[in-house]
């Protein structure tokens, strides 16, 4: 009894149950990650639009804001990792972010542009062009400091879900520091760039709704 737990709390055991739980640790903060991208996160926010905006028949106009603005970025990106241009599909340095967030850009004012042409309705209309300066903000951020783009992201839908559904989206909030532990925990960020990014997106759906019934 004495001898097995003796070596249960050997040196060498002990450094096995670390490295094992840092194994784990991190194949969750990945996942989390790719679970929680802005690319992944793109389906929920135009669905929570589509929920928001209570207007019959808006998903017809989701889906196509979807089908121009999102497929493209994502294909270049994962191009960009299969040819060895970059090494993470999540772009850890933000020189490689440029033409990625150039097209993502273009992307989105062809699909708002679209949209509003085709008599979106504002409602919808709305938070997505408050994504798009949010893009915007977070490109000119990030040609100078690696601020968080996945925390923004999240924030924004988080915010955007607390002020449109009401009390019943606060367990959403949880999202936040989720993201911001895998950001850290994997080495891709400082506190200070996750917690500038959830700033970021929480100020920028924030405004939205303080504009609301003055700008649209």
């Amino acid at each position: 009894m004495s001898d097995a737990f003796t070596l249960a709390g050997t040196p060498s055991s002990i450094a096995e149950e670390s490295a094992q739980w840092s194994r784990r640790a991190t194949i969750l903060a990945r996942s989390i990650s790719d679970l929680l991208s802005p690319a992944a996160m793109a389906i929920p926010c135009l669905l929570l639009g589509v929920l928001a905006s209570d207007v019959s028949g808006t998903y017809l106009y989701a889906l196509l804001y979807f089908a121009v603005a999102v497929p493209v970025p994502v294909m270049y990106v994962l191009w960009l990792v299969r040819s060895g241009r970059v090494e993470d599909f999540h772009l850890p340095d933000r020189r490689d972010r440029t033409w990625p967030f150039a097209i993502s850009i273009a992307g989105a004012v062809g699909a708002a542009a679209l949209l509003y042409c085709l008599g979106a309705p504002t409602v919808f209309l709305a938070p997505v062009l408050t994504a798009l300066v949010q893009t915007v903000l977070l490109f000119l951020i990030t040609l100078r400091w690696q601020i968080s783009i996945h925390t923004a992201t999240v924030a924004g839908l988080v915010t955007f879900s607390v002020l449109a559904l009401g009390s019943g989206a606060l367990a959403l909030v949880l999202l936040v520091p989720l993201v911001a532990w895998a950001r850290l925990f994997l080495g891709r960020h400082t506190v200070g760039q996750t917690v500038a990014g959830a700033f970021l997106g929480c100020l920028s759906f924030t405004t939205l709704f303080v504009l609301r019934g003055i700008v649209w």
